[in-house]
């Protein structure tokens, strides 16, 4: 049985503004999280404004996300840029 995924309005907002190739990407990166969230790159955020959520490493990219188990949901919350300043 596989995960359904839902954004929050910002990572829908953030996602928009990326270029055509990186959402691509992506879109494969969060369909494959479909079928196993937790597989690949994936660690717990240990501090900063999503302290207590999960991240995916896809490129110079972060899925910021969290899971709502019960439903089988990914909920994400963010898609950032990794640089010094992600995190905070």
């Amino acid at each position: 049985m596989s995960w359904a995924y839902r954004f929050s309005t910002s990572a829908a907002k953030q996602f928009r503004r990326l270029p055509r190739d990186r959402q691509e990407q992506l879109s494969r990166a969060i369909e494959e999280m479909g079928e196993d969230p937790l597989k690949g790159d994936v660690l717990p955020v240990k501090s900063g404004k999503f302290k207590g959520a999960l991240r995916k490493r896809v490129g110079p990219y972060r899925i910021i996300f969290s899971l709502a188990g019960s439903q089988r949901l990914i909920e994400v919350a963010a898609i950032l840029h990794r640089t010094e300043k992600t995190y905070k």
